[in-house]
């Protein structure tokens, strides 16, 4: 029934297209490992399991999970050290710590960075659709910061010489699981979390899949030393998989003018810029707009190259739009929600560059690739998602806001300045350090306000349109629990502005098919799915998270996954899909249900922060 993960064995195409773009390890069994989750939808997806299965793990499965997923590798301080190692602990295979770059390695070109503590385990097939799978946590690998700065090879669980350890903890993987699995369900474009094996002493592996795990930072290593033809192999095989996977489509090879295409690496690369382009401005827009931090910079290694999160590490979903939080990562800050654009747009014209260093031979300066076509298409694609989410978030359904965007265009614009200068309100007490970072609270949560504001219009004003809430009411309904009274002074401004929103907004609704009252109506039943009063953040997984581990020895393993998994379906915040969790259930007794209400209760704790 299982067969399926014999596929997993260390071998992977990446062997052969960049043959110095990895390094390679032995690995041996990791014994006292239990699975801890497993993504069943995504097990069927892969075809790793047979599409009726329960959503159970039998003995037999976790047996075979264990075996292909509870790894840790032989690395160069185990080879010095002379410690045997059983060979019936040993597996058959390598597998590939990748080489790619990284901005906290020094010499900025990739020569000694890459996958620190994670392996790459394979590929597995499933119909058309091939899937890359990965595992973190498995050793020290000689290519974290740590390693290199300590210059000697390093023990697997050694924490003394930094980020070097190779292992990771189990509520950061179950975190990952949390927040990954929520953003895939609500169309956001990410990796997803496979499987976690967890351990006694807190540890746990973490197995990642994706049709595509190759980063921006794997190709970028290649033109950063100037190496032509392995950016070019790089790039190909890139390019093959998504087309391969039927992601991207290229000229068929059926007559004599398409297969020249097909054969031209210019056009090929257009054709791939111009699929980066799009992908790049919806991620950089749904990141800004959906208030994601998402860790962007020079070097293409927080995200897959194909436009999608990766590492949920540093992944914050925010409550407001805090434009002012900085990641605290020791040794530098990252950049702001509204700076990720930038560096999306940046990574693409490095795209830009290695394509071109890659078809003519000669890298020629990034600031030549300024005016690139490719970065025009960014723009576009940029402003076509972020008014295509601010109307989303506002409770149109898609014909709505295809009809808006033909005939509501002055309207779209008038709405979207209004509500820009309440998301940039931010506290007086001016900025405040985090536990991982520092932040200028906003004093107003959106959200909130798009959430009650057509209930309000609806239940107090009959639907009519013109009536308005007053100001005082309209800033208390959005007001987070932490602004002062100096915040929230009601100035004639201020007034101004509120009164000035809610004809922006009922213009809006009024522009959009139909009659205004059944309209008003509509909006107000999907805004209230999609600004859910119970959006988790990321205190609110870290949080969540660290109460499951407490309590995880106190109750069944299957209650720990049918709580988590129950969860992530009351986070698919899109009309018809989410499944809210009653009060009902979770005062239910039983077992899940009590895991459940803790889970919720720390996300309600933190529902207003980063």
């Amino acid at each position: 029934m299982y067969q399926a993960f014999e596929q997993l064995d260390g071998s992977h195409p990446w062997r052969d297209a960049c043959p110095d773009g990895y390094v390679d390890y032995a690995a041996r069994a990791r014994p006292g490992g239990r699975v801890a989750y497993l993504n069943f939808d995504l097990t069927r997806a892969m075809k790793l399991i047979p599409a009726n299965h329960a959503d159970r793990v039998t003995p037999a499965l976790e047996k075979v999970l264990l075996e292909t997923f509870a790894l840790q590798i032989i690395n160069e301080y185990d080879l010095a050290s002379g410690n045997s190692i059983s060979q019936k602990l040993v597996k058959p295979g390598r597998y590939m710590a990748t080489r790619y770059l990284q901005a906290q390695h020094k010499d900025r070109r990739g020569l000694h960075s890459g996958d620190g503590r994670a392996i790459w385990l394979g590929t597995v097939r499933a119909g058309r659709v091939t899937y890359d799978v990965s595992a973190r946590g498995t050793g020290a690998t000689r290519l974290s910061p740590g390693a290199v700065t300590a210059g000697v090879p390093v023990r697997t669980g050694d924490t003394s010489v930094g980020y070097a350890s190779g292992l990771a903890d189990l509520d950061e993987m179950l975190g990952t699981v949390i927040m990954s699995e929520i953003f895939h369900r609500n169309g956001f474009p990410t990796e997803r979390t496979l499987a976690v094996i967890a351990f006694d002493d807190g540890t746990a592996i973490g197995v990642r899949a994706a049709p595509n795990l190759l980063r921006p930072a794997h190709v970028f290593r290649y033109l950063k030393q100037e190496r032509r033809d392995e950016t070019r192999a790089a790039l190909d095989y890139f390019i093959d998989r998504q087309v391969a996977n039927g992601e991207w489509a290229m000229p068929a090879a059926g007559a004599a003018a398409a297969a020249a295409a097909v054969g031209d690496p210019k056009e090929r690369y257009r054709r791939a810029l111009t699929y980066l382009a799009r992908s790049y401005g919806r991620l950089a827009a749904i990141c800004e707009e959906e208030y994601i931090f998402n860790w962007l910079s020079w070097d293409g290694d927080n995200l897959l190259a194909s436009g999608a999160i990766l590492d949920y590490g540093s992944i914050r979903q925010f409550a407001g739009k805090h434009s002012k939080y900085r990641y605290d990562d020791v040794d530098r800050y990252s950049a702001t929600l509204t700076e990720q654009r930038g560096w999306a747009r940046y990574n693409l014209q490095v795209f830009a560059q290695a394509f071109h260093f890659a078809a003519t031979g000669r890298k020629l300066p990034l600031k030549r690739f300024r005016n690139a076509p490719c970065l025009a298409q960014f723009d576009l694609w940029f402003e076509r998602e972020r008014e295509y989410r601010t109307l989303w978030r506002l409770g149109f359904e898609p014909e709505q806001i295809e009809t808006l965007r033909r005939r509501g265009r002055s309207e779209i614009g008038d709405l979207r300045r209004a509500l820009s200068f309440f998301e940039e309100v931010k506290v007086a007490r001016g900025f405040e350090r985090l536990s991982d970072g520092i932040t200028h609270a906003p004093v107003f949560l959106i959200r909130n306000l798009l959430r009650e504001l057509p209930a309000f219009y609806a239940d107090k004003c009959a639907s009519a349109f013109g009536a308005v809430m007053d100001p005082r009411q309209f800033y208390q309904v959005m007001a987070a629990s932490y602004a002062s009274r100096r915040d929230l002074r009601v100035t004639p401004t201020r007034a101004a502005r509120a009164i000035n929103f809610q004809k922006c907004y009922q213009r809006l609704l009024a522009a959009a098919d139909g009659p205004y009252d059944s309209v008003l109506a509509g909006v107000r039943e999907r805004a209230a799915t999609i600004n859910y009063r119970h959006r988790i953040t990321g205190n609110g997984v870290i949080d969540a998270v660290e109460a499951v581990v407490r309590l995880a020895g106190e109750v069944p393993r299957a209650t720990v996954q049918s709580a988590i998994d129950r969860f992530i379906e009351s986070q698919v915040l899109i009309p018809g899909r989410c499944k809210a969790i009653p009060a009902d259930e979770l005062s239910a007794p039983t077992a899940t249900s009590r895991l459940l209400a803790v889970i919720q209760a720390n996300v309600e704790e933190a529902k207003e922060t980063i």
